[in-house]
Protein backbone atom coordinates (compact mmCIF):
# COMPACT_ATOMS: atom_id res chain seq x y z
CA UNK A 1 0.00 0.00 0.00
CA UNK A 2 1.37 3.39 -0.95
CA UNK A 3 0.48 6.29 1.29
CA UNK A 4 -0.86 9.39 -0.48
CA UNK A 5 0.47 12.80 0.38
CA UNK A 6 -0.83 14.78 3.31
CA UNK A 7 -3.03 16.99 1.13
CA UNK A 8 -5.98 14.64 1.61
CA UNK A 9 -8.63 15.64 4.16
CA UNK A 10 -11.27 13.67 6.03
CA UNK A 11 -14.51 14.48 7.81
CA UNK A 12 -14.53 12.85 11.24
CA UNK A 13 -17.22 12.36 13.90
CA UNK A 14 -16.81 10.82 17.35
CA UNK A 15 -20.27 9.97 18.72
CA UNK A 16 -20.03 9.53 22.48
CA UNK A 17 -22.76 8.96 25.04
CA UNK A 18 -22.22 12.47 26.48
CA UNK A 19 -20.72 14.60 23.70
CA UNK A 20 -20.21 14.37 19.95
CA UNK A 21 -16.87 15.71 18.77
CA UNK A 22 -16.27 16.37 15.11
CA UNK A 23 -14.09 18.19 12.62
CA UNK A 24 -11.84 18.02 9.60
CA UNK A 25 -8.57 16.10 9.75
CA UNK A 26 -5.61 16.20 7.37
CA UNK A 27 -4.03 12.90 6.31
CA UNK A 28 -1.08 13.37 8.69
CA UNK A 29 -3.36 13.81 11.71
CA UNK A 30 -3.51 17.59 11.82
CA UNK A 31 -6.88 18.87 13.07
CA UNK A 32 -7.96 21.51 10.58
CA UNK A 33 -11.11 22.22 12.59
CA UNK A 34 -12.84 20.77 15.64
CA UNK A 35 -16.12 21.28 17.48
CA UNK A 36 -18.28 19.69 20.18
CA UNK A 37 -22.05 19.19 20.44
CA UNK A 38 -24.05 17.45 23.19
CA UNK A 39 -25.28 13.97 22.24
CA UNK A 40 -29.02 13.31 22.63
CA UNK A 41 -28.14 9.87 23.96
CA UNK A 42 -31.47 9.05 25.59
CA UNK A 43 -33.61 10.17 22.67
CA UNK A 44 -33.39 6.98 20.61
CA UNK A 45 -32.17 5.89 17.20
CA UNK A 46 -33.94 8.37 14.93
CA UNK A 47 -32.88 11.33 17.05
CA UNK A 48 -29.30 10.10 17.06
CA UNK A 49 -29.26 9.62 13.28
CA UNK A 50 -30.69 13.11 12.81
CA UNK A 51 -28.06 14.43 15.17
CA UNK A 52 -25.29 12.73 13.18
CA UNK A 53 -26.62 14.21 9.95
CA UNK A 54 -26.66 17.69 11.47
CA UNK A 55 -23.10 17.24 12.74
CA UNK A 56 -21.96 15.93 9.35
CA UNK A 57 -23.39 19.02 7.65
CA UNK A 58 -21.53 21.21 10.15
CA UNK A 59 -18.27 19.36 9.42
CA UNK A 60 -18.86 19.76 5.68
CA UNK A 61 -19.29 23.49 6.24
CA UNK A 62 -16.04 23.58 8.20
CA UNK A 63 -14.29 21.91 5.25
CA UNK A 64 -15.81 24.44 2.86
CA UNK A 65 -14.60 27.33 4.98
CA UNK A 66 -11.14 25.77 5.12
CA UNK A 67 -11.24 25.40 1.33
CA UNK A 68 -10.56 21.67 1.37
CA UNK A 69 -12.44 18.82 -0.30
CA UNK A 70 -12.83 15.80 2.01
CA UNK A 71 -12.38 12.38 0.42
CA UNK A 72 -14.18 10.30 3.09
CA UNK A 73 -16.15 10.50 6.33
CA UNK A 74 -15.19 8.47 9.38
CA UNK A 75 -17.56 7.86 12.29
CA UNK A 76 -16.54 6.43 15.65
CA UNK A 77 -19.47 5.36 17.79
CA UNK A 78 -20.22 3.62 21.04
CA UNK A 79 -21.42 0.09 20.40
CA UNK A 80 -20.05 -2.77 18.34
CA UNK A 81 -20.01 -2.14 14.60
CA UNK A 82 -19.97 -4.28 11.47
CA UNK A 83 -17.32 -2.33 9.53
CA UNK A 84 -18.36 -3.95 6.23
CA UNK A 85 -21.92 -2.60 6.37
CA UNK A 86 -21.34 0.42 8.62
CA UNK A 87 -24.24 -0.64 10.85
CA UNK A 88 -24.27 -0.98 14.64
CA UNK A 89 -24.26 -4.70 15.45
CA UNK A 90 -25.08 -4.16 19.11
CA UNK A 91 -25.17 -1.30 21.60
CA UNK A 92 -25.86 -1.14 25.32
CA UNK A 93 -28.36 1.17 26.98
CA UNK A 94 -25.78 3.96 27.05
CA UNK A 95 -27.34 4.65 23.62
CA UNK A 96 -30.89 3.25 23.77
CA UNK A 97 -32.18 1.87 20.47
CA UNK A 98 -28.81 2.14 18.75
CA UNK A 99 -28.54 -1.60 17.99
CA UNK A 100 -29.02 -2.11 14.25
CA UNK A 101 -28.70 1.56 13.32
CA UNK A 102 -27.64 1.79 9.60
CA UNK A 103 -25.19 4.61 10.19
CA UNK A 104 -23.23 4.45 6.93
CA UNK A 105 -26.35 4.15 4.76
CA UNK A 106 -27.93 7.15 6.48
CA UNK A 107 -24.85 9.38 6.32
CA UNK A 108 -23.58 8.54 2.83
CA UNK A 109 -26.11 10.74 0.98
CA UNK A 110 -25.28 13.65 3.30
CA UNK A 111 -21.51 13.32 3.00
CA UNK A 112 -21.30 12.51 -0.69
CA UNK A 113 -18.10 10.54 -0.05
CA UNK A 114 -17.30 7.02 1.25
CA UNK A 115 -18.36 6.52 4.89
CA UNK A 116 -16.48 4.30 7.36
CA UNK A 117 -17.98 3.40 10.76
CA UNK A 118 -16.18 1.76 13.67
CA UNK A 119 -16.51 1.18 17.40
CA UNK A 120 -15.08 4.20 19.20
CA UNK A 121 -12.44 2.31 21.20
CA UNK A 122 -11.33 0.38 18.11
CA UNK A 123 -11.11 3.68 16.24
CA UNK A 124 -8.96 5.17 18.96
CA UNK A 125 -6.58 2.22 18.68
CA UNK A 126 -6.33 2.88 14.93
CA UNK A 127 -5.57 6.54 15.70
CA UNK A 128 -2.76 5.49 18.04
CA UNK A 129 -1.37 3.28 15.27
CA UNK A 130 -1.50 6.05 12.68
CA UNK A 131 -0.75 9.17 14.70
CA UNK A 132 0.16 8.27 18.28
CA UNK A 133 2.16 6.15 20.68
CA UNK A 134 1.67 2.88 18.79
CA UNK A 135 3.15 3.86 15.42
CA UNK A 136 5.92 1.30 15.80
CA UNK A 137 3.98 -1.27 17.84
CA UNK A 138 2.72 -4.56 16.45
CA UNK A 139 0.87 -5.55 19.63
CA UNK A 140 -0.86 -3.12 21.99
CA UNK A 141 -4.07 -2.46 23.89
CA UNK A 142 -5.88 0.86 23.96
CA UNK A 143 -8.38 1.41 26.79
CA UNK A 144 -10.89 4.26 26.86
CA UNK A 145 -12.12 5.50 30.24
CA UNK A 146 -15.17 7.75 30.39
CA UNK A 147 -18.94 7.28 30.49
CA UNK A 148 -18.15 3.69 29.52
CA UNK A 149 -15.01 1.56 29.34
CA UNK A 150 -13.88 0.38 25.92
CA UNK A 151 -10.93 -1.37 24.38
CA UNK A 152 -9.10 -1.73 21.10
CA UNK A 153 -6.47 -4.45 20.62
CA UNK A 154 -3.83 -4.82 17.91
CA UNK A 155 -2.39 -8.31 17.49
CA UNK A 156 0.41 -8.90 15.00
CA UNK A 157 0.00 -5.44 13.49
CA UNK A 158 -3.73 -5.75 12.81
CA UNK A 159 -6.81 -4.53 14.66
CA UNK A 160 -8.51 -7.55 16.19
CA UNK A 161 -12.29 -7.34 15.77
CA UNK A 162 -13.37 -10.97 16.07
CA UNK A 163 -15.56 -12.88 13.59
CA UNK A 164 -18.74 -11.28 14.95
CA UNK A 165 -17.11 -7.84 15.50
CA UNK A 166 -17.61 -8.10 19.28
CA UNK A 167 -13.95 -8.47 20.28
CA UNK A 168 -12.16 -6.06 22.62
CA UNK A 169 -15.16 -5.73 24.97
CA UNK A 170 -12.84 -5.00 27.87
CA UNK A 171 -15.51 -3.08 29.75
CA UNK A 172 -17.76 -6.11 29.83
CA UNK A 173 -15.32 -8.63 31.23
CA UNK A 174 -16.83 -9.86 34.51
CA UNK A 175 -14.90 -8.38 37.41
CA UNK A 176 -17.20 -9.06 40.38
CA UNK A 177 -19.42 -12.14 40.42
CA UNK A 178 -23.08 -11.06 40.81
CA UNK A 179 -21.86 -7.49 41.24
CA UNK A 180 -23.39 -4.14 40.35
CA UNK A 181 -25.76 -3.98 37.35
CA UNK A 182 -24.26 -2.80 34.06
CA UNK A 183 -25.99 -1.05 31.14
CA UNK A 184 -25.35 -4.18 29.06
CA UNK A 185 -27.89 -6.04 31.22
CA UNK A 186 -25.37 -8.16 33.09
CA UNK A 187 -23.83 -7.71 36.53
CA UNK A 188 -20.30 -7.13 37.73
CA UNK A 189 -18.75 -5.83 34.49
CA UNK A 190 -15.47 -3.92 34.65
CA UNK A 191 -17.24 -0.91 33.15
CA UNK A 192 -19.48 -0.36 36.18
CA UNK A 193 -16.38 -0.36 38.43
CA UNK A 194 -14.12 1.72 36.17
CA UNK A 195 -16.25 4.36 34.46
CA UNK A 196 -16.79 8.00 35.44
CA UNK A 197 -19.79 7.18 37.62
CA UNK A 198 -17.69 4.66 39.54
CA UNK A 199 -15.01 7.22 40.37
CA UNK A 200 -17.67 9.62 41.66
CA UNK A 201 -19.18 6.78 43.69
CA UNK A 202 -15.86 5.94 45.35
CA UNK A 203 -15.50 9.60 46.33
CA UNK A 204 -18.95 9.58 47.92
CA UNK A 205 -19.22 13.34 48.19
CA UNK A 206 -21.58 14.17 45.36
CA UNK A 207 -18.76 15.41 43.13
CA UNK A 208 -18.49 14.45 39.47
CA UNK A 209 -15.44 12.59 38.18
CA UNK A 210 -13.79 15.74 36.83
CA UNK A 211 -14.14 17.45 40.20
CA UNK A 212 -12.75 14.39 41.99
CA UNK A 213 -9.66 14.42 39.77
CA UNK A 214 -9.18 18.14 40.34
CA UNK A 215 -9.53 17.73 44.10
CA UNK A 216 -7.05 14.84 44.12
CA UNK A 217 -4.51 16.99 42.30
CA UNK A 218 -5.00 19.62 45.02
CA UNK A 219 -4.26 17.07 47.74
CA UNK A 220 -7.78 16.21 48.90
CA UNK A 221 -7.40 12.94 50.83
CA UNK A 222 -10.87 11.61 50.04
CA UNK A 223 -10.48 12.23 46.34
CA UNK A 224 -7.04 10.62 46.31
CA UNK A 225 -8.43 7.55 48.04
CA UNK A 226 -11.22 7.41 45.44
CA UNK A 227 -8.63 7.30 42.65
CA UNK A 228 -6.73 4.55 44.49
CA UNK A 229 -9.94 2.52 44.72
CA UNK A 230 -10.63 3.18 41.06
CA UNK A 231 -7.09 2.02 40.15
CA UNK A 232 -7.63 -1.13 42.21
CA UNK A 233 -10.64 -2.20 40.15
CA UNK A 234 -9.22 -1.05 36.82
CA UNK A 235 -5.95 -2.84 37.53
CA UNK A 236 -7.78 -6.06 38.38
CA UNK A 237 -9.57 -5.90 35.03
CA UNK A 238 -6.49 -5.03 33.01
CA UNK A 239 -4.47 -7.80 34.67
CA UNK A 240 -6.73 -10.33 32.97
CA UNK A 241 -6.14 -8.65 29.60
CA UNK A 242 -2.37 -8.72 30.17
CA UNK A 243 -2.47 -12.40 31.09
CA UNK A 244 -4.48 -13.17 27.96
CA UNK A 245 -2.64 -11.07 25.35
CA UNK A 246 0.79 -10.28 26.86
CA UNK A 247 0.72 -6.91 25.07
CA UNK A 248 3.88 -4.86 25.67
CA UNK A 249 2.05 -1.51 25.46
CA UNK A 250 -1.16 -0.34 27.17
CA UNK A 251 -2.46 3.11 26.24
CA UNK A 252 -5.12 4.79 28.39
CA UNK A 253 -7.35 7.46 26.88
CA UNK A 254 -10.65 9.22 27.51
CA UNK A 255 -12.00 11.81 29.89
CA UNK A 256 -10.81 10.10 33.08
CA UNK A 257 -7.19 10.38 31.98
CA UNK A 258 -7.34 14.15 31.49
CA UNK A 259 -5.09 15.82 34.09
CA UNK A 260 -5.35 12.68 36.24
CA UNK A 261 -1.89 12.88 37.79
CA UNK A 262 -2.34 10.13 40.38
CA UNK A 263 -4.00 7.36 38.40
CA UNK A 264 -1.07 6.16 36.31
CA UNK A 265 1.21 5.57 39.30
CA UNK A 266 -1.55 3.86 41.27
CA UNK A 267 -2.41 1.66 38.31
CA UNK A 268 1.22 0.62 37.80
CA UNK A 269 1.41 -0.36 41.45
CA UNK A 270 -1.81 -2.37 41.19
CA UNK A 271 -0.69 -4.19 38.05
CA UNK A 272 2.65 -5.03 39.63
CA UNK A 273 0.70 -6.88 42.32
CA UNK A 274 -1.86 -8.49 40.03
CA UNK A 275 0.18 -9.56 36.99
CA UNK A 276 2.37 -12.66 37.03
CA UNK A 277 6.00 -11.96 36.03
CA UNK A 278 5.34 -8.21 35.90
CA UNK A 279 9.06 -7.21 35.99
CA UNK A 280 9.93 -9.59 33.16
CA UNK A 281 7.19 -8.26 30.90
CA UNK A 282 8.50 -4.66 30.85
CA UNK A 283 5.07 -3.38 29.87
CA UNK A 284 4.82 0.29 28.94
CA UNK A 285 1.75 1.86 30.52
CA UNK A 286 0.99 5.39 29.37
CA UNK A 287 -1.65 7.97 28.62
CA UNK A 288 -2.56 8.81 25.06
CA UNK A 289 -0.93 11.95 23.69
CA UNK A 290 -3.70 12.57 21.16
CA UNK A 291 -5.66 14.91 23.41
CA UNK A 292 -9.29 15.83 23.83
CA UNK A 293 -10.15 15.19 20.18
CA UNK A 294 -8.47 11.77 20.04
CA UNK A 295 -11.80 10.19 19.04
CA UNK A 296 -12.04 12.54 16.06
CA UNK A 297 -8.56 11.45 14.99
CA UNK A 298 -9.72 7.87 15.44
CA UNK A 299 -12.69 8.39 13.15
CA UNK A 300 -10.38 9.96 10.56
CA UNK A 301 -7.90 7.08 10.87
CA UNK A 302 -10.68 4.57 10.20
CA UNK A 303 -11.69 6.54 7.10
CA UNK A 304 -8.07 6.59 5.95
CA UNK A 305 -7.82 2.81 6.30
CA UNK A 306 -11.04 2.32 4.39
CA UNK A 307 -10.02 4.19 1.26
CA UNK A 308 -6.31 3.25 1.29
CA UNK A 309 -6.38 -0.48 1.94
Amino acid sequence: MTTPGNDRHFLAIDLGATNTKYGVVRRDGVLVSQSVAPTPAAAGREALLSHLKQVARAAIEQARQAEVAPVALGIATAGWVNPHTGAVAYATENLPGWTGAPVADELRPIAGVPVAVENDANALAVAEKYFGAARDAEDFVCVTLGTGVGGGCYIGGRLHRGPHFFANAIGHVTLVADGLPCTCGRKGCLEVYANAAALARYDGGGRGAEDVIRAANEGDATAREAIRMYAHYLGAGLAGIVHLLDSPLIILAGGLTQDNLLLLDELRAELSREVTAWPQRRIELRYSDLGYFAGVLGAAAVAIETIER
